[in-house]
């Protein structure tokens, strides 16, 4: 008989966490997907929009933004800075439309160079730069390649 009564002592309790148990784990797979989530979104935003999800970085390191001290979004006003030097563009404009920087399609590669794009309604082109930032506003270029579309 004891025996007995100390199975039944141990066994409301293990059905009251076996039952506590089964409960938790759904709330514990939606806290670990939710998690996971978050740790996804994390890594995206350190990846830059240009490369995210081709697990390829694109654009300037935490260092280089301190470094250049161009604000809070430093490869907007690098390409702004390009944008305003249509000089640059190998290509002439046909039928009489001006070549300019498409500057949404155009990316901050590194602290180095910008893969720019380049139309002028009729025809586009790409084309690699070197940049070099002398002080907060001197910015200077040079053209490594280019290449009609």
């Amino acid at each position: 008989m004891r025996r007995s009564s100390n199975f039944r002592r141990y066994l409301i309790p293990l059905v009251l966490l076996g039952m506590i148990i089964s409960l938790l784990l759904p709330r514990g797979e939606k806290l670990t997907a939710a998690l996971e989530q978050e740790a996804k979104e994390a890594a995206a935003k350190d990846l830059r929009s240009y490369g995210a999800g081709t697990g390829r970085v694109y654009g300037l390191t935490e260092n280089d933004r301190r470094d250049f001290n161009l604000g809070a979004n430093p490869e907007r006003r690098i390409l702004q800075e390009l944008g305003k030097r249509t000089d640059l563009i190998p290509q002439k404009g046909v039928l009489g439309g001006n070549m300019a920087f498409v500057l949404q399609e155009s990316v901050v590669l590194n602290r180095h160079w910008v893969l720019a794009v380049f139309e002028d309604g009729h025809v586009r082109g790409q084309a690699l730069y070197q940049f070099q930032i002398n002080g907060q506003d001197e910015f200077s270029w040079k053209l490594l390649a280019d290449q009609p579309d």
